[in-house]
């Protein structure tokens, strides 16, 4: 027989504790403990996971952005069944500094309404994005 290994990676070390969580969490009472201490620890520190999840959000305001554009274009229905999502993506990655990206036509214009791909995305400096607002001029 073969020696058992003793050194386990990082990987299955999650791997081997999350399906282990995952099992925990499927018995209902063990879902109504951690409901319980999840809420008592919020009410404990209010402001620990808000100051945390605003940290997160300075420090990615790239992946912010694109996560509020996917959110707006999906409510809106806005983003077609042939858009490239990964090339969305990376034209958010690559927005310079002191830039928005900017739909040319809005998602909701009052005469016309875009859809949310590649093809519908410009860089604007912040002032011309704020000040062109939601308008789409022939």
């Amino acid at each position: 027989m073969g020696r058992k290994r003793l050194i386990e990676t990082a990987d299955e070390k999650r791997i081997r504790l999350q399906s282990a969580y995952n099992k925990w969490v499927a018995n209902p009472e063990n879902r109504i403990k951690k409901r319980a201490s999840d809420t008592a620890r919020r009410k404990a520190n209010p402001e620990g996971a808000r100051e945390k999840h605003r940290a997160w959000r300075q420090a990615n305001k790239d992946k912010t952005r694109l996560k509020s554009a996917n959110e707006r274009a999906v409510k809106l229905h806005r983003i077609p069944g042939w858009a490239d999502v990964a090339a969305i993506k990376e034209f958010y990655l690559n927005c310079p500094v002191g830039h928005h990206v900017d739909h040319i036509i809005p998602l909701r214009g009052k005469l016309v309404s875009g859809l949310h791909v590649v093809e519908n995305l410009q860089y604007l400096t912040i002032s011309d994005n704020l000040s062109k607002s939601n308008k789409f001029d022939l």
